[in-house]
């Protein structure tokens, strides 16, 4: 069992089957860097500890290049059951997993190396807090789904447990939905969000492949022009 899906939210709908249509073409580039994380999941893991990742941007639409950074969500256990928000000025994890990736990257790639950005980092203990305690209204559960919910995963396996945790609530989903719809609301209107399409589009192009007339409308469609 993962989040239920969003189908009542045509939005979000709209979303995930434009991702889709992107993923479909996608980059070696974007292969090569969800390859990356994958090997440093392995290396974590080896150690004893957890990390897991859900990816943004051009990556989680498959039309990573060369140029491209790299935004991510971490997900990880503060030290000694902590809990609260986790940030790199108050968590050593994340300063020292963004260290140990950078270094991997260094060594795969060499000369094209390229930049992480930790966009947000959860904390799986104030995560699995608020799911326990039912708390609608936090923000940390509520970025958990949001992202959940539109990104790129590696090592979902370690997030499984805390969806399950949530989609067994179904009260606590429905209140959480409400949270999803209002923050996707926004997104659509940010000029950002109406590039990066423009951009994948562009992307697809340089390759010879002309977006279809079909796939046209419906990002015209998602972004209400």
């Amino acid at each position: 069992m993962t989040l239920p899906k969003l189908s009542s939210n045509s939005n979000i709908i709209k979303f995930l089957g434009l991702k889709k249509f992107f993923r479909s073409h996608e980059t070696g580039v974007s292969r090569e860097r969800i390859e990356d994380f994958k090997k440093f999941n392995k290396l974590i893991n080896y150690g004893g500890d957890e990390v897991a990742f859900d990816i943004l941007g051009s990556l989680n639409f498959g039309q990573a290049t060369t140029d491209s950074d790299t935004d991510i969500v971490m997900y990880t256990r503060c030290e000694e059951g902590r809990m609260g928000e986790c940030g790199l000025e108050n968590c050593y994890k994340i300063a020292l997993f963004k260290h140990m990736f950078l270094n991997l990257v260094t060594f795969e790639h060499n000369s094209q190396a390229y930049k992480l950005e930790i966009v947000d980092c959860i904390n799986l203990n104030q995560l699995e807090k608020d799911i326990k305690d039912k708390n609608a209204d936090s923000a940390l559960l509520i970025r958990f789904c949001f992202y959940r919910s539109i990104c790129r995963g590696v090592n979902r396996r370690l997030l499984h447990k805390y969806e399950n945790m949530i989609s067994e609530n179904l009260p606590l989903w429905e209140k959480i939905s409400e949270s999803l719809e209002e923050c996707f609301e926004g997104i659509i209107k940010s000029s950002q969000h109406t590039y990066s399409f423009h951009k994948y589009a562009g992307r697809l192009a340089d390759k010879g492949i002309k977006l279809p007339g079909s796939m046209a409308e419906k990002i015209k469609d998602y972004l209400k022009q």
